[in-house]
């Protein structure tokens, strides 16, 4: 069996794969954070013994491969306003943490996709495991102060750009929904910054040629270069230029010698799936900006018809099989 951890509602990486799982009649059950709470769905965990009911049903050693897939991206529950109720929260948000912890214990034995010590890598640590294997990536740093900033630059010797050291969400107001994107600073810039403010973390400027996005899946590379003919001036980020009539999506293979490179460096950290953003250097070097091992991949899937959906479904059915062959 497939066990699917992921959201409630509609989540564009998900469903497209369960589309075709369904499609090979495979054996799978999904699971979301909601099942865990307030639900109609029937969940028991035997802490003793270390089995899973959903339905009143012993799933436990039916289980064969684990696909994770933003399992804790969200905690949707009503709780009525009053006093304590911002605690209630925090405190119901601790209570599932920890259920979720345990889960994986019992899991552990299963084969996952991403594999369960991979999942929270995040950008800091992904910049520093690569440095020691050898890979490239952006001179990068996390301040609090300007100063700090300005001698950075110096040393870089380029301008600079700012994104969030983890995946940012969503700000919603009423019918708008704002997000954080990369942006770049201008070495002429860092003046106006203030004195002091929060943890930021800031990275030397790759002057590229392209941006590269890549689908990584069990030693094979899905990559996408993007080409924007008409770049608007001063934006870093391709994402604000989605709709833009001037981006392309063209099929791109990376050189053997750095899918080499590549593989082994996803083998060390343990990871046999993410999405990784790459830049290609207008010297024709190769920098990785950064991994994440549940990372959209539609996009680019779609646009360069790499079926991506049905291939990560081809493998959750197989090793599937191979896991019930075994034993």
């Amino acid at each position: 069996m497939i066990l699917v951890l992921s959201f409630d509602h509609y989540e564009q990486g998900t469903d497209p794969v369960i589309d075709w799982l369904i499609y090979h009649k495979a054996d799978f059950v999904k699971i979301t954070i909601q099942d865990l709470i307030q639900t109609d769905t029937s969940f028991n965990i035997d802490i003793n013994k270390g089995k899973i009911f959903v339905k009143g049903k012993d799933i436990t050693n039916e289980i064969k491969v684990v696909w994770y897939r933003r399992f804790e991206a969200e905690l949707l529950v009503n709780i009525p306003k009053g006093k304590h109720s911002e605690q209630a929260l925090f405190e119901l948000k601790n209570e599932v943490e920890v259920t979720i912890t345990f889960l994986k214990r019992i899991l552990s034995n299963k084969k996952w996709m991403p594999y369960n010590d991979g999942i929270k890598l995040d950008k800091p640590e992904v910049t520093f495991l690569a440095e020691q294997n050898n890979v490239r990536t952006p001179k990068s740093i996390i301040t609090n102060n300007k100063q700090d900033v300005i001698a950075f630059q110096s040393n870089v010797k380029s301008d600079l750009i700012t994104k969030p050291i983890r995946h940012s969400s969503y700000f919603i107001d009423g019918e708008f929904t704002y997000s954080i994107y990369t942006q770049k600073i201008k070495k002429e810039k860092l003046q106006e910054l203030p004195e002091r403010f929060v943890l930021t973390l800031f990275q030397e400027c790759i002057d590229a040629e392209f941006e590269i996005r890549v689908f990584y899946l069990d030693g094979q590379f899905y990559a996408t270069a993007i080409i924007i003919t008409e770049k608007e001036n001063n934006v870093v980020d391709v994402k604000l230029n989605y709709e833009s009539e001037s981006i392309n999506w063209i099929p791109y293979k990376l050189p053997n010698e750095y899918e080499k490179e590549l593989d082994a460096f996803m083998k060390s950290i343990n990871l046999n799936t993410g999405s990784l953003d790459i830049m290609k250097t207008k010297e024709g070097e190769y920098v990785m900006l950064e991994i994440n091992p549940v990372g959209q991949f539609s996009a680019p899937g779609y646009r360069c018809n790499y079926n991506l959906e049905e291939k990560i479904a081809n493998w959750l059915i197989s090793h599937d099989r191979e896991e019930k062959r075994i034993g």
